[in-house]
């Protein structure tokens, strides 16, 4: 295997034992340290290489987290939607309103707030997992690369 050459070379934390690919950063963003090193030896890459696995287990378990509130989150909405239909007010079978002062409305606005919020949870939980996966991806095989020299 060869290095990736579309990535610079990571400065490492060996407080937490993360890679820390942002130049400018003055402190890991795991343990808050700032005492960066440049080069790590054969023996340091292996518990380098398991951080790395962590964060992307971390990132997994983060991933289903956020597929959970999604899908909470939706059931609601449609349980919203579907009380919406049952506080409609009709006249000989005809349809002239809403009743907002109905014990369906109210479990239809609940419905759709709690809704909204868990999806939207989710989804922002779902891009920080996505984000995080494909980081820990990048420092697995940048560490596999250098495993392999």
């Amino acid at each position: 295997m060869h290095e990736p050459t579309e990535y610079k070379k990571p400065r490492y934390c060996p407080r937490c034992h993360t890679l820390i690919w942002d130049e400018g950063a003055t402190a890991c963003p795991n343990c808050k340290g700032g005492d960066f090193v440049s080069e790590i030896d054969e023996k340091e890459i292996r518990d380098y290489s398991r951080e790395a696995h962590n964060h992307d287990i971390a990132g997994y378990d983060l991933f289903n987290n956020a597929m959970c509130f999604i899908v909470i989150g939706g059931t609601a909405l449609i349980i919203g939607v579907l009380f919406v239909f049952l506080s409609l007010i009709r006249r000989r079978n005809k349809i002239v309103g809403i009743n907002p002062v109905s014990f369906q409305f109210f479990v239809a606005v609940a419905g759709l707030a709690v809704g909204l919020v868990l999806v939207v949870w989710g989804v922002i939980n779902l891009v920080r997992a996505i984000l995080k996966r494909k980081q820990a991806a990048i420092d697995i095989a940048y560490l596999a690369a250098r495993r392999t020299k």
